[in-house]
């Protein structure tokens, strides 16, 4: 019996390297043919030449549009240009909001108008080539209407319904104000992102996230001033801009009656003369877009003559008296100037001409 059991271990070691060896090489043909089999799909699927030129075509299509952050309603400019494929000689369709509006040879430039505000307006460009490729160009449009509005910290009298204007270094305010789409409104302005620009320099101390409002001093004497702000979403789906020039006006000196019992009348401003009767006579000077300013220090400078000789009067009210009862002629003159704004300066001359039997100079 242990014999037996002996020549079975030898046949058992001597069959081991065979079946080792069988095991091996099926599986060594197994992963051949996995191998083999990945590098066919991807022979299979790689692209050829045609597919990588038209990718090419597609991702170095030159798209060009003006505006380039169109408002709404506004009228936009599409023109696509390539330097891989002669488009002149393609067939081009233009669709807008599914909707083919053209199509032709050689049709590079489209125009269309951009839709309303708080809307997205679509548009696909389809390009066939004489060689037979074929390009899509999609891109998209959600407009949000701006307001911009601007107010200058200038002087204004009373029941003047104008607006108070720019003058030089004055403090000036521009706000914009989305418009109000439904999904926003005019009050959560600060949920937009803004980019506020002064005469092509942007200003990014007052650009940011909810800063709808720009303050900036005006020009010195000459020239305007030139405000834009890009308003755009966190996401960049909405992006419009918005540009304004504000014109630079002059402060000037406007005299009205000061009643004694009406105080100043607001309704009629003096002319550049004036006829009096009676001995006296009091008028109130109006300094008109001056810039305000507020403190206990003086911002600004009085200069009042008669005739040319200085008078002093540190105020813009002056009373005229004809104590002689006389009658004549006398100009009045006033000066004003900004202390700290230097470059406002105004004057108002007033001619007067007294209805008196004698001729006499008015006191004051």
């Amino acid at each position: 019996m242990r014999f037996l059991n002996t020549i079975a271990l030898l046949i058992l070691a001597f069959l081991m390297p065979s079946f080792a060896f069988a095991q091996t090489s099926t599986t060594s043909a197994t992963v051949q043919q996995q191998i083999d089999k990945i590098v066919q799909d991807r022979l299979n699927s790689a692209p050829s030449a045609a597919d990588i030129r038209t990718g090419a075509i597609g991702d170095y299509l030159d798209v060009k549009t003006s505006p380039q952050n169109p408002g709404p309603n506004e009228t936009i400019r599409i023109t696509v240009e390539s330097y891989l494929s002669d488009l002149n000689k393609a067939t081009i369709s233009w669709w807008v909001d599914g909707k083919l509006v053209e199509r032709g040879l050689g049709k590079t430039t489209f125009s269309f108008r951009n839709g309303a505000s708080g809307s997205t307006t679509r548009l696909t460009i389809s390009i066939t080539t004489n060689a037979g490729e074929r390009v899509t160009k999609e891109l998209s449009w959600s407009p949000v209407g701006i307001t911009m509005l601007w107010e200058a910290n200038t002087y204004t009298p009373p029941f003047y319904r104008g607006k108070a204007l720019m003058t030089p270094q004055a403090s000036v305010r521009a706000i914009a104000i989305p418009d109000n789409t439904g999904t926003r409104n005019a009050l959560d302005a600060g949920n937009l992102v803004y980019t506020w620009k002064k005469d092509g320099t942007a200003v990014p101390t007052a650009s940011g996230y909810g800063k709808n409002s720009f303050s900036f001093p005006g020009p010195k004497p000459y020239g305007e001033s030139k405000v834009s702000v890009q308003v755009s979403s966190v996401n960049d789906t909405i992006k419009t801009d918005m540009n304004v020039v504000l014109p630079l006006s002059n402060p000037f000196i406007l005299f009205y009656e000061n009643h004694p019992l009406l105080g100043t009348w607001y309704n009629r401003a003096l002319g550049d003369n004036l006829t009096l009767a009676q001995k006296e006579f009091s008028l109130s000077a109006e300094p008109y877009f001056f810039s305000n300013e507020t403190g206990e220090a003086p911002t600004l400078a009085y200069n009042w003559t008669l005739n040319g000789k200085d008078i002093v009067n540190p105020g813009r009210a002056i009373t005229l008296r004809n104590e002689t009862g006389g009658k004549g002629d006398s100009l009045l003159t006033l000066t004003m100037r900004g202390l700290k704004q230097t470059f406002q300066t105004a004057n108002q001359d007033l001619g007067i001409h007294f209805t008196t039997k004698e001729s006499s100079q008015p006191t004051f």
